[in-house]
């Protein structure tokens, strides 16, 4: 990771109270030994979060219901081809 000083006048817009995502990841106990076969098998449960207060709430929120699944973490972004995702926390296991 590197760190610099930034100009905050570079920025155009911001959003006060983005959407946030969450995605919680799981696997079955049972699982082959093909690598392929593992990343077809995890499951996710997705949930949208509007309204929170910053990110702190919403990984509380997110460390809260998780149990014993990993999780992803979301802000959701308008940009000119429609919804997008930036990623602020977490591993998605099926990504390569």
């Amino acid at each position: 990771m590197h760190a610099a000083p930034v100009d905050p006048r570079d920025t155009c817009w911001e959003v006060d109270s983005p959407a946030f995502r969450v995605y919680f990841w799981q696997q079955p106990t049972v699982v082959s030994q093909a690598s392929a076969l593992e990343l077809a098998r995890w499951s996710s449960e997705e949930w949208r979060l509007t309204g929170p207060r910053d990110v702190n709430e919403v990984t509380a929120w997110a460390e809260l219901h998780r149990g014993d699944r990993s999780y992803t973490l979301h802000v959701e972004v308008e940009g000119q081809e429609g919804l997008g995702l930036v990623k602020l926390a977490g591993t998605d296991p099926t990504s390569r």
